[in-house]
C-alpha cells in the first residue's frame, strides 16, 4: 500500500461546505471502469463539496466544515421548504468520500483508508469557525435553491429554467463578491473587512519578452475557530447569551477564501454554458425530497425549527455506512 500523502500545511484552517448542482457527473471524463462503477453510485446525488478537500480526507487531517448560524428555510405558497442539516451533510460527505476515492487512486495507486476518513470526520466535526461572510452567502445559495429550483418543483414549472436561473444567482454573487473585493471576518469578538486579493506590480514573459504588469495575488485571511469536543456547541449559545467569553480558547488559522468563490463562480459559469442548449435530465430535487435532506410542511404545522439546527458536531452522521458502500480500487486496502 502507498504510503504517499497529499501535502497540507497546519495554518490551513482548510474551510469547506457544500453547494447543490443542477447537473450529473459526466462520467465520460473517467477512463477507468472501476471509477465510473463507484461514480454511477453518487452520479445524481446533487450535493457537491466546494472546494473539493480531498487531501484532508485521505490524510485524515481536520478541515474547517461551514456551519450556517440558523436554520434554512423558504416560503413557498402555504409550505415552507426547510434543508435537514443532517441529512444534506450525509450526502455531502457521501460525495466527498467517493470523489476522494478515486482521485487517491488515480494520483497515488492506492485507496482510502477508513481508519483516515475516519479520523478525518472526528477531528473537524466538533471544529467551530467564524466566517459570517461564507456563512451568510452559503445561506442564500441553498435559500436560492428552495426558492427557485424546489418551488418549481412544487408548482410543476420548467425545471431546466429554474435551473439555469438558480445558477446565474450563485454565478453573479460570486462575481460580485470578487469584484467588491471584501468580506467580514470575526477575530476576537472584533469584526472588519478584508480584501479577498491584492493587485501588485509584478514581471511575467510574452514571446520571450519580460513585461511589468499588476498581478493578482490572493490574500490569506484568518479565521477564529474553537475545538468544542469537551465544551460542546452549548458553548455558542451561553456566549451570545452572556458576558461569558470564549477568546481565550480560541485559535486561528487561515485560508483564500478567494479560491471558494472562484471554484464555484467556475462551476456555475460551466453549467450556465451546459444548460443554454441542455436537453437531457437536470438533477431533479426529488432526490433530495426522497432523502429527506429537503422537507416540505405545511405553514400551519408548528415545527419548531430548533432541531434543524447547524450548530452541532453532526455525531447522528453514519459514516461507516457510507465507507462500506465504497468498494476499493485496489484489492490490497
Amino acid at each position: 500500500m502507498s504510503s504517499e500523502k497529499y501535502k497540507t500545511f497546519k495554518s490551513d484552517a482548510a474551510p469547506f461546505f457544500f453547494y447543490i448542482d443542477v447537473l450529473p457527473l459526466d462520467l465520460s471524463l473517467y477512463d477507468i471502469p472501476h471509477h465510473v462503477d463507484l461514480l454511477k453510485k453518487i452520479q445524481f446525488n446533487p450535493i457537491m463539496p466546494i472546494p473539493l478537500r480531498v487531501d484532508r480526507a485521505f490524510n485524515g487531517e481536520s478541515s474547517t466544515l461551514i456551519k450556517p448560524r440558523s436554520p434554512i428555510s423558504f416560503s413557498i405558497g402555504e409550505e415552507i421548504a426547510l434543508i435537514n442539516p443532517t441529512s444534506f451533510i450525509q450526502s455531502g460527505i457521501e460525495k466527498l468520500l467517493f470523489l476522494t476515492e478515486v482521485r487517491a487512486s488515480r494520483e497515488f495507486a492506492t485507496s482510502l483508508q477508513s481508519e483516515n476518513a475516519k479520523n478525518w470526520w472526528n477531528s473537524t466535526k466538533h471544529l467551530y469557525g467564524r466566517l459570517k461572510s461564507l456563512e451568510e452567502d452559503f445561506t442564500a445559495f441553498l435559500k436560492a435553491y428552495l426558492y427557485i429550483v424546489v418551488k418549481a418543483k412544487v408548482n410543476n414549472e420548467d425545471l431546466i429554467s429554474a435551473a439555469t436561473q438558480y445558477c446565474e444567482l450563485i454565478r453573479d454573487m460570486c462575481y460580485q463578491r470578487i469584484q467588491e473585493n471584501n468580506m467580514l471576518v470575526e477575530i476576537k469578538d472584533k469584526t472588519k473587512f478584508v480584501a479577498l486579493y491584492k493587485m501588485k506590480k509584478g514581471h511575467t514573459y510574452e514571446k520571450f519578452k519580460r513585461e511589468e504588469r499588476k498581478l493578482l495575488y490572493p490574500s490569506f485571511v484568518d479565521i477564529e475557530f474553537l475545538d468544542l469536543k469537551e465544551k460542546g456547541f452549548s458553548l455558542l449559545e451561553e456566549e451570545k447569551n452572556s458576558n461569558f467569553s470564549i477568546k481565550n480558547i480560541s485559535k486561528t488559522k487561515a485560508y483564500i477564501p478567494l479560491l471558494i468563490y472562484d471554484d464555484l463562480l467556475e462551476c456555475m459559469l460551466q453549467n450556465c454554458d451546459l444548460l443554454n442548449e441542455f436537453e437531457g435530465e437536470i438533477l431533479d430535487p426529488s432526490y433530495l425530497l426522497k432523502e429527506k435532506v429537503i422537507l416540505i410542511f405545511d405553514k400551519e404545522d408548528k415545527k419548531t425549527f430548533r432541531e434543524y439546527t447547524w450548530l452541532k458536531d453532526f455525531s447522528d452522521i453514519d459514516l461507516d455506512s457510507i465507507l462500506q458502500s465504497i468498494e476499493p480500487t485496489f484489492s490490497n486496502y
